[in-house]
């Protein structure tokens, strides 16, 4: 069985693509990454060890292609990630 997405993978995935991390409060903490070519943004406010969300999932996809950062499917940019670690 395949251990779920944590945000933490996630975080590290981004980071990894070319987005910096950035701590916010906006009614409450929360992770912003900004990816400085393409001026995507990015907005998390889920504990890093909690499994990432479906909606968190798609729309980070969305927005790594829509801003043409990649053309690959999250779960595949992940699966490269943990097989290179």
């Amino acid at each position: 069985m395949n251990k779920p997405t944590t945000y933490r993978m996630l975080f590290s995935l981004l980071v990894s693509l070319g987005f910096e991390e950035r701590e916010i409060v906006v009614d409450g903490a929360a992770r912003s990454f900004v990816h400085p070519e393409t001026d995507a943004v990015l907005l998390f406010r889920r504990p890093v060890d909690d499994p990432v969300t479906s909606a968190d999932m798609l729309s980070t996809e969305v927005h790594l292609h829509g801003k043409g950062i990649t053309d690959q499917t999250l779960e595949s940019l992940l699966a490269e990630s943990v097989v290179a670690k």
